[in-house]
This record gives structure tokens, C-alpha cells and sequence, in this order.
């Protein structure tokens, strides 16, 4: 008899729903899948930062984020001199804060791939939002970065991460499949049909979310 292995293991179902809820409880949440498209995303070409600045711009307002939040290039070798962007010395971006001011940092080759630059700044405005109260989390400090990307998903940005996470060749902090399962939830929380999240995705992306969906369905 043959079976394939489950997207992803019954506790970690349990702390994806867990913090559905949680986050959930706690800041507004979108009725609809942010994706990378002019309809989301309002920064047209022009001085490298004012480009990311209206990025961060749109993320706050996607998630309901009125911070004030300072926002700088990272000073950083150009890209044609790296030998790997997964290289351990690449910084993609940073959150920072001394509890009275906040600082984002971001790599400025990013403004070269647009996904990764939404995923980044997304990730670190996250962190921004969960500062106080990261620690009440499920799972603790143990599972600050986790969290940071599980709430961009519960947030809508799921297709964006998922996606860019394939478009690199590496997963960050959560695993692939453990992205697609959360993603299938959140479509399933919102009753957003999956095939939205599909021409954002590719084969591989939209394969994983596919079966995500159907284990959720026959659990239901």
C-alpha cells in the first residue's frame, strides 16, 4: 500500500490554527489575498528609495500598520560581487528598535526583484508589528521568526512568500509545504477560491498549495 507523507504533522496543524486565532484576535486581518499586481502594490519606477519607501507604504496599509517606521538601504557589496545570495554574510533586511524609534533596513539589490523586495519589507513590518507582544505568541520566543512568517501568511501575503521562497531556491524560516498548508488556510478562513492564488504561482508552489487544500477538505 502506497500513501504520500502529510504536508505537514499534526502539532504543527495544531500551532498553525492556534495562531490563526491568535493573530487574528488581536489585528485586523484582510478578506482578500494581497498579490503582487499594480492593484495592490502603487510604487512605479524611479529614485530607488522612494520605490521602497512606497512599498513599505502599501504594506502598512494592507496591514492596517500605522507605525512610524524609519526605512534604509543596507550598505552592502553590489550583487555581481556575491557568489550566492543564500551565502551566510546576506542580510535581505532588518528590524530595529530602541522602543521609541524603528528602523527597517533592506538590501537594495531586492528593488531588482520586486517579489522578494514585497516578501522582505512584509517580513520586517511584521516584526514591527508583533514587538510587544511576539512573546505571547503560540510558542513563545522560541518561535519568534516562525511566527514573524506565519503572520505575514495569516495577513494575506501567503502567495507572495510562497512564491519567493520557490523563486530563490530556499524556504527561510518555515518549510514549503508548512507555507502552503498555511496559505490553504487562510484561503479557507476567507472562502477565497484557490484557483486565485494560482497564476502567482508556479507548478511547483501551486502542486504544494493543491494538496494542502485537499488534506484540510478531508479533515473538515
Amino acid at each position: 500500500m502506497f500513501w504520500s507523507r502529510p504536508t505537514v504533522s499534526d502539532d504543527m496543524a495544531e500551532w498553525i490554527a492556534e495562531s490563526f486565532d491568535w493573530y487574528e484576535a488581536r489585528f485586523p486581518t484582510p478578506d482578500r489575498l494581497i498579490l503582487p499586481t499594480a492593484a495592490f502594490f502603487s510604487a512605479r519606477k524611479g529614485a530607488p528609495q522612494d520605490t521602497a519607501a512606497q512599498v513599505l507604504a502599501d504594506i502598512q496599509r494592507h496591514l492596517g500598520n500605522q507605525m512610524t517606521l524609519a526605512l534604509s538601504p543596507l550598505g552592502v557589496v553590489p550583487a555581481e560581487y556575491r557568489h550566492s545570495y543564500q551565502s551566510t554574510g546576506d542580510v535581505a533586511g532588518t528590524f530595529q528598535s530602541d522602543g521609541e524609534t524603528a528602523l527597517i533596513t533592506y538590501d537594495p539589490e531586492l528593488l531588482n526583484r520586486p517579489i522578494s523586495l514585497i516578501n522582505t519589507l512584509a517580513h520586517e513590518v511584521m516584526h514591527a508589528q508583533l514587538h510587544d507582544v511576539v512573546d505571547d505568541f503560540p510558542g513563545g520566543i522560541q518561535a519568534h521568526e516562525l511566527a514573524t512568517d506565519l503572520s505575514c501568511i495569516i495577513a494575506g501575503f501567503g502567495v507572495i512568500q510562497l512564491q519567493n521562497a520557490d523563486d530563490l531556491g530556499w524556504s527561510g524560516y518555515l518549510r514549503q509545504p508548512t507555507r502552503a498548508y498555511a496559505l490553504a488556510s487562510f484561503l479557507h478562513r476567507r472562502n477565497i477560491p484557490l484557483q486565485n492564488a494560482r497564476p502567482h504561482l508556479s507548478a511547483r508552489s501551486w502542486k504544494l498549495l493543491k494538496k494542502a487544500a485537499k488534506e484540510q477538505a478531508a479533515q473538515a
